[in-house]
C-alpha cells in the first residue's frame, strides 16, 4: 500500500498538485485493476480462469451430485486434498448416503497423479487407474482396470490428445469396444460441450454431454441423456472450494 504524507506548512498550490498527482494515481490503479479482472489468469497448472481445460485459480471440486436421472448408481461424489494441493481421496455415496466405493490417490513428486486405487466398502479392490504423462504434465496414456471379488474382469486402455493445454480428445479401448470422445470450447477457453461415440461390433451410437457455468467461471453442471437409446437427462452439479491444487480436473473428466 502506497501512501503519501503531506507537511502542514506546505503552500496551498503544492498540495493541490500532491492532491492532483494522488488522483491520477488511483485512476492509473483502478486502470490496471480492471485490466486484470477483464483478462484470464492463470492458475498453478497453467490454465486461465475461464476455464481453458478447466483450470479456476484457487478453486477446486468439492461435491459432485447427480440431481436428475436414476439414481442406481452412485448420487454424490466427495473430494479431499492433501495439504500440498494433491488430490487424497474420493468418496462416492448413494442417495441416502451409504458409501458404496472409495478411491485413495498416489502422486508423482511433481503433483501429478500416478494411480488412483478404487475400493468397495469392504476394502476389495474396485478398480486401478494407472497414468503416464508427456513432458507437459499432461496425461498421454492410462491403463484402467476393473475388479470385482477381487478378480479383473475389464481393462481399458486410454490415449489422450491435447492442444494448446486443452484436452481435444479421449478414446478409450477394450477388445472390439470403443468410447470416443471429442472436447469442444468457446472463444473464452471453457469446455461446451463433449461428443461421446461408442462403437462395438457393428454399433455405434452417439450423445452430447453439455455443460454450463458459474459467473465465477467454475462449471455448474454437465448434462447429457442416459444412454445412446434413452434420452432421459441426467444432471451431475458441481460445487467448488478455495484452495491449492495440483491437478487440472478437466485432464480427467470424461464430460
Amino acid at each position: 500500500m502506497y501512501t503519501t504524507e503531506v507537511n502542514p506548512q506546505v503552500n496551498r498550490r503544492m498540495s493541490v498538485r500532491l492532491l492532483f498527482r494522488r488522483f491520477l494515481f488511483l485512476i492509473a490503479a483502478l486502470i490496471v485493476a480492471m485490466t486484470f479482472t477483464a483478462c484470464p489468469g492463470t492458475d498453478e497448472n497453467g490454465d486461465d480462469q475461464n476455464g481453458n481445460g478447466g483450470g479456476v485459480a484457487g478453486k477446486r471440486i468439492k461435491t459432485i451430485l447427480q440431481t436428475t436421472g436414476p439414481m442406481d448408481a452412485w448420487h454424490r461424489l466427495e473430494w479431499s486434498y492433501n495439504s500440498d494441493g494433491t488430490i487424497k481421496r474420493h468418496d462416492w455415496y448413494d442417495e441416502s448416503s451409504k458409501l458404496i466405493m472409495y478411491a485413495t490417490f498416489i502422486s508423482n513428486t511433481d503433483g501429478t497423479t500416478a494411480k488412483e486405487e478404487g475400493y468397495y466398502p469392504d476394502n476389495s479392490r474396485a478398480h486401478l487407474y494407472e497414468y503416464s504423462y508427456d513432458s507437459n504434465k499432461k496425461p498421454k496414456q492410462a491403463k484402467y482396470t476393473y475388479y470385482h471379488n477381487g478378480v479383473s474382469y475389464l481393462t481399458q486402455n486410454v490415449e489422450y490428445t491435447f492442444q494448446n493445454g486443452r484436452k481435444t480428445r479421449e478414446v478409450l479401448t477394450s477388445g472390439d469396444q470403443t468410447n470416443d470422445y471429442v472436447y469442444n470450447y468457446d472463444s473464452q477457453g471453457r469446455r461446451t460441450s463433449v461428443t461421446h461415440t461408442f462403437t462395438s461390433s457393428g454399433f455405434k451410437g452417439s450423445r452430447q454431454i453439455v455443460r454450463t457455468y458459474n459467473t465465477d467461471g467454475t462449471l455448474q453442471k454437465v448434462t447429457y441423456p442416459l444412454s445412446f437409446s434413452d434420452n432421459t437427462t441426467i444432471t451431475r452439479s458441481f460445487t467448488w472450494e478455495d484452495g491449492k491444487k495440483t491437478v487440472n480436473e478437466d485432464d480427467f473428466l470424461l464430460w
